[in-house]
Protein backbone atom coordinates (compact mmCIF):
# COMPACT_ATOMS: atom_id res chain seq x y z
CA UNK A 1 0.00 0.00 0.00
CA UNK A 2 1.64 3.23 -1.21
CA UNK A 3 -1.04 5.93 -1.33
CA UNK A 4 -4.03 6.50 0.96
CA UNK A 5 -6.56 9.24 0.20
CA UNK A 6 -8.67 10.62 3.04
CA UNK A 7 -11.66 12.67 1.89
CA UNK A 8 -13.11 15.04 4.47
CA UNK A 9 -15.99 17.50 4.76
CA UNK A 10 -14.51 18.77 8.06
CA UNK A 11 -17.57 17.51 9.95
CA UNK A 12 -17.47 15.98 13.42
CA UNK A 13 -18.41 12.65 11.84
CA UNK A 14 -15.13 12.60 9.90
CA UNK A 15 -12.79 13.00 12.90
CA UNK A 16 -12.46 9.30 13.71
CA UNK A 17 -11.97 8.57 10.01
CA UNK A 18 -9.09 11.07 9.87
CA UNK A 19 -7.37 9.34 12.79
CA UNK A 20 -7.92 5.93 11.22
CA UNK A 21 -6.47 7.12 7.91
CA UNK A 22 -3.39 8.57 9.63
CA UNK A 23 -2.76 5.50 11.76
CA UNK A 24 -3.20 3.17 8.78
CA UNK A 25 -0.76 5.27 6.74
CA UNK A 26 1.75 5.29 9.60
CA UNK A 27 1.53 1.53 10.01
CA UNK A 28 1.82 0.68 6.31
CA UNK A 29 4.32 3.42 5.40
CA UNK A 30 1.92 4.86 2.81
CA UNK A 31 1.68 8.50 1.80
CA UNK A 32 -1.48 10.12 3.14
CA UNK A 33 -3.35 12.58 0.93
CA UNK A 34 -5.88 14.81 2.69
CA UNK A 35 -8.56 15.88 0.22
CA UNK A 36 -11.49 18.29 0.25
CA UNK A 37 -13.89 19.25 -2.54
CA UNK A 38 -15.51 22.70 -2.42
CA UNK A 39 -18.29 24.29 -4.47
CA UNK A 40 -18.38 27.91 -5.60
CA UNK A 41 -21.93 29.09 -6.34
CA UNK A 42 -22.51 32.56 -7.76
CA UNK A 43 -25.22 34.36 -5.73
CA UNK A 44 -28.36 35.35 -7.62
CA UNK A 45 -28.83 38.44 -5.48
CA UNK A 46 -26.52 41.29 -6.58
CA UNK A 47 -26.38 42.65 -3.04
CA UNK A 48 -25.23 39.28 -1.71
CA UNK A 49 -22.53 38.91 -4.36
CA UNK A 50 -20.38 41.50 -2.59
CA UNK A 51 -20.51 39.41 0.60
CA UNK A 52 -19.96 35.98 -0.98
CA UNK A 53 -16.58 34.28 -0.91
CA UNK A 54 -14.80 33.98 -4.23
CA UNK A 55 -13.59 30.64 -5.62
CA UNK A 56 -9.99 31.58 -4.70
CA UNK A 57 -11.05 32.43 -1.14
CA UNK A 58 -12.88 29.10 -0.82
CA UNK A 59 -9.81 27.25 -2.06
CA UNK A 60 -7.55 29.11 0.38
CA UNK A 61 -9.94 28.47 3.27
CA UNK A 62 -10.12 24.74 2.41
CA UNK A 63 -6.32 24.50 2.30
CA UNK A 64 -6.01 26.23 5.67
CA UNK A 65 -8.41 23.73 7.24
CA UNK A 66 -6.47 20.84 5.70
CA UNK A 67 -3.19 22.28 7.04
CA UNK A 68 -4.64 22.38 10.56
CA UNK A 69 -5.80 18.76 10.20
CA UNK A 70 -2.36 17.74 8.90
CA UNK A 71 -0.60 19.33 11.87
CA UNK A 72 -2.94 17.64 14.36
CA UNK A 73 -2.47 14.20 12.80
CA UNK A 74 1.32 14.48 12.57
CA UNK A 75 1.55 15.71 16.16
CA UNK A 76 -0.68 12.92 17.46
CA UNK A 77 0.53 9.94 15.46
CA UNK A 78 3.88 10.30 13.71
CA UNK A 79 6.31 13.07 12.82
CA UNK A 80 7.54 10.92 9.92
CA UNK A 81 4.09 10.66 8.35
CA UNK A 82 4.17 11.85 4.72
CA UNK A 83 1.12 14.05 4.14
CA UNK A 84 0.01 15.85 0.98
CA UNK A 85 -2.90 18.31 0.71
CA UNK A 86 -5.29 18.47 -2.25
CA UNK A 87 -8.42 20.52 -2.93
CA UNK A 88 -10.65 20.62 -5.99
CA UNK A 89 -13.66 22.67 -6.99
CA UNK A 90 -16.69 20.65 -8.05
CA UNK A 91 -19.11 17.92 -7.04
CA UNK A 92 -17.53 15.70 -4.41
CA UNK A 93 -17.99 12.36 -6.17
CA UNK A 94 -16.64 13.63 -9.50
CA UNK A 95 -13.74 15.52 -7.93
CA UNK A 96 -12.83 12.59 -5.70
CA UNK A 97 -12.90 10.15 -8.62
CA UNK A 98 -10.41 12.40 -10.43
CA UNK A 99 -8.11 12.51 -7.39
CA UNK A 100 -8.14 8.74 -7.00
CA UNK A 101 -7.12 8.36 -10.63
CA UNK A 102 -4.48 11.10 -10.55
CA UNK A 103 -2.80 9.80 -7.37
CA UNK A 104 -3.15 6.09 -8.24
CA UNK A 105 -4.52 5.60 -4.75
CA UNK A 106 -4.52 2.17 -3.13
CA UNK A 107 -7.15 3.03 -0.52
CA UNK A 108 -9.85 5.65 0.02
CA UNK A 109 -10.86 6.48 3.61
CA UNK A 110 -14.06 8.36 4.48
CA UNK A 111 -16.32 8.81 7.47
CA UNK A 112 -19.51 6.81 7.06
CA UNK A 113 -21.60 9.86 8.02
CA UNK A 114 -21.17 13.59 7.50
CA UNK A 115 -22.89 16.55 9.06
CA UNK A 116 -26.12 14.68 9.79
CA UNK A 117 -25.63 11.14 11.17
CA UNK A 118 -29.38 10.78 11.75
CA UNK A 119 -30.25 11.70 8.18
CA UNK A 120 -27.67 9.29 6.79
CA UNK A 121 -29.35 6.45 8.67
CA UNK A 122 -32.49 6.96 6.62
CA UNK A 123 -31.42 8.58 3.36
CA UNK A 124 -27.92 7.25 2.81
CA UNK A 125 -24.68 9.24 2.78
CA UNK A 126 -22.07 10.50 0.37
CA UNK A 127 -19.74 7.71 1.51
CA UNK A 128 -22.17 4.94 0.57
CA UNK A 129 -22.85 6.67 -2.76
CA UNK A 130 -19.11 6.72 -3.42
CA UNK A 131 -19.00 2.92 -3.09
CA UNK A 132 -20.77 2.73 -6.46
CA UNK A 133 -18.25 5.08 -8.12
CA UNK A 134 -14.91 4.14 -6.57
CA UNK A 135 -12.47 1.90 -8.42
CA UNK A 136 -10.26 1.46 -5.35
CA UNK A 137 -10.94 -0.21 -1.99
CA UNK A 138 -12.85 2.04 0.43
CA UNK A 139 -12.54 2.14 4.20
CA UNK A 140 -15.71 3.59 5.75
CA UNK A 141 -15.27 4.63 9.37
CA UNK A 142 -18.29 5.16 11.67
CA UNK A 143 -18.29 7.95 14.29
CA UNK A 144 -18.27 5.64 17.33
CA UNK A 145 -15.40 3.42 16.22
CA UNK A 146 -12.66 2.59 18.74
CA UNK A 147 -9.41 2.19 16.87
CA UNK A 148 -5.77 1.67 17.61
CA UNK A 149 -4.82 -0.60 14.71
CA UNK A 150 -6.76 -3.25 12.84
CA UNK A 151 -6.04 -6.62 14.37
CA UNK A 152 -9.16 -8.75 14.04
CA UNK A 153 -11.04 -8.57 10.73
CA UNK A 154 -14.10 -10.39 9.45
CA UNK A 155 -14.28 -11.19 5.74
CA UNK A 156 -17.95 -11.67 4.99
CA UNK A 157 -18.59 -14.00 2.05
CA UNK A 158 -22.06 -14.61 0.66
CA UNK A 159 -21.81 -17.86 -1.31
CA UNK A 160 -25.19 -17.27 -2.89
CA UNK A 161 -23.14 -15.14 -5.32
CA UNK A 162 -19.92 -15.95 -7.14
CA UNK A 163 -16.73 -14.83 -5.37
CA UNK A 164 -14.26 -12.87 -7.53
CA UNK A 165 -10.78 -14.39 -7.11
CA UNK A 166 -9.10 -11.10 -8.13
CA UNK A 167 -10.89 -9.24 -5.34
CA UNK A 168 -9.82 -11.93 -2.91
CA UNK A 169 -6.22 -11.40 -4.02
CA UNK A 170 -6.52 -7.65 -3.37
CA UNK A 171 -7.95 -8.40 0.05
CA UNK A 172 -5.07 -10.71 0.93
CA UNK A 173 -2.56 -7.97 0.05
CA UNK A 174 -4.42 -5.45 2.21
CA UNK A 175 -4.55 -7.86 5.15
CA UNK A 176 -0.81 -8.42 4.87
CA UNK A 177 -0.20 -4.66 4.92
CA UNK A 178 -2.45 -4.27 7.96
CA UNK A 179 -0.96 -7.36 9.62
CA UNK A 180 -4.45 -8.43 10.68
CA UNK A 181 -5.91 -11.83 11.50
CA UNK A 182 -9.06 -12.52 9.48
CA UNK A 183 -12.15 -14.57 10.27
CA UNK A 184 -13.74 -15.96 7.10
CA UNK A 185 -17.46 -15.80 7.78
CA UNK A 186 -19.64 -17.46 5.17
CA UNK A 187 -23.41 -17.22 4.94
CA UNK A 188 -24.80 -19.85 2.59
CA UNK A 189 -27.26 -22.63 2.08
CA UNK A 190 -26.09 -26.18 2.67
CA UNK A 191 -24.54 -27.34 -0.58
CA UNK A 192 -21.49 -29.07 -1.97
CA UNK A 193 -20.69 -25.91 -3.95
CA UNK A 194 -20.44 -23.86 -0.76
CA UNK A 195 -18.18 -26.38 0.92
CA UNK A 196 -15.92 -26.68 -2.13
CA UNK A 197 -15.73 -22.89 -2.46
CA UNK A 198 -14.84 -22.49 1.21
CA UNK A 199 -11.99 -24.99 0.84
CA UNK A 200 -10.64 -23.22 -2.25
CA UNK A 201 -10.69 -19.84 -0.50
CA UNK A 202 -8.95 -21.25 2.55
CA UNK A 203 -6.26 -22.62 0.25
CA UNK A 204 -5.78 -19.19 -1.37
CA UNK A 205 -5.43 -17.66 2.10
CA UNK A 206 -3.07 -20.28 3.48
CA UNK A 207 -0.37 -17.66 4.12
CA UNK A 208 -2.75 -15.31 5.96
CA UNK A 209 -3.65 -16.11 9.60
CA UNK A 210 -7.36 -16.89 9.57
CA UNK A 211 -10.25 -18.92 10.93
CA UNK A 212 -13.32 -20.06 9.03
CA UNK A 213 -17.00 -20.22 9.99
CA UNK A 214 -19.83 -21.37 7.72
CA UNK A 215 -23.39 -20.53 8.71
CA UNK A 216 -26.73 -21.07 7.02
CA UNK A 217 -28.94 -18.03 6.74
CA UNK A 218 -30.57 -15.36 4.61
CA UNK A 219 -29.85 -12.01 6.30
CA UNK A 220 -26.21 -11.58 5.32
CA UNK A 221 -25.51 -8.06 6.73
CA UNK A 222 -27.15 -8.76 10.10
CA UNK A 223 -25.34 -12.08 10.46
CA UNK A 224 -21.92 -10.57 9.64
CA UNK A 225 -22.34 -7.63 12.04
CA UNK A 226 -23.53 -9.90 14.87
CA UNK A 227 -20.58 -12.25 14.29
CA UNK A 228 -18.12 -9.33 14.26
CA UNK A 229 -19.44 -7.93 17.53
CA UNK A 230 -19.43 -11.30 19.29
CA UNK A 231 -15.81 -11.83 18.23
CA UNK A 232 -14.73 -8.24 19.08
CA UNK A 233 -13.67 -7.58 15.49
CA UNK A 234 -12.54 -4.09 14.49
CA UNK A 235 -13.02 -4.40 10.71
CA UNK A 236 -15.57 -5.97 8.35
CA UNK A 237 -14.46 -6.65 4.77
CA UNK A 238 -16.99 -7.06 2.00
CA UNK A 239 -17.15 -7.30 -1.80
CA UNK A 240 -19.98 -4.99 -2.93
CA UNK A 241 -21.96 -6.23 -5.91
CA UNK A 242 -22.66 -3.93 -8.83
CA UNK A 243 -26.24 -2.64 -8.94
CA UNK A 244 -28.02 -0.66 -11.62
CA UNK A 245 -29.57 2.74 -10.87
CA UNK A 246 -33.05 1.26 -10.43
CA UNK A 247 -31.80 -1.27 -7.86
CA UNK A 248 -29.82 1.36 -5.95
CA UNK A 249 -32.83 3.66 -5.77
CA UNK A 250 -35.39 1.13 -4.57
CA UNK A 251 -33.33 -1.57 -2.84
CA UNK A 252 -31.00 -1.15 0.13
CA UNK A 253 -27.83 -3.05 -0.70
CA UNK A 254 -25.93 -5.31 1.69
CA UNK A 255 -23.06 -2.82 1.75
CA UNK A 256 -25.36 0.05 2.69
CA UNK A 257 -26.79 -2.01 5.53
CA UNK A 258 -23.31 -2.89 6.78
CA UNK A 259 -22.21 0.77 6.70
CA UNK A 260 -25.16 1.79 8.89
CA UNK A 261 -23.55 0.16 11.92
CA UNK A 262 -21.98 2.82 14.12
CA UNK A 263 -19.00 1.09 15.75
CA UNK A 264 -17.18 -1.18 13.24
CA UNK A 265 -15.29 0.07 10.18
CA UNK A 266 -16.22 -1.37 6.78
CA UNK A 267 -13.68 -2.09 4.04
CA UNK A 268 -15.21 -2.53 0.58
CA UNK A 269 -12.87 -4.17 -1.94
CA UNK A 270 -13.60 -3.50 -5.62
Amino acid sequence: MKVIVFATDFSRGSRKAAQTAAQTAAKTGAKLILFHAYRFLMPYDSEMSSLALTADELEKHSLNLLKRLKNRLIKKFSTTLEVELMVKEGLVIDALAEVLQETKADLLVMGSVGESPLASKFFGSLATSMVHHSNVPMLLVPPKVKYSSFQNAVLGLDFRYEIDVKLLGKTINILRDLDAVVNLYTVTDESDYAKDSALKIRELMKNVPHTSTIMEGEDFPRAVIDFARVNHSDLIITFPRKHNIFERFFIETNTERLVKNDDISILTVV
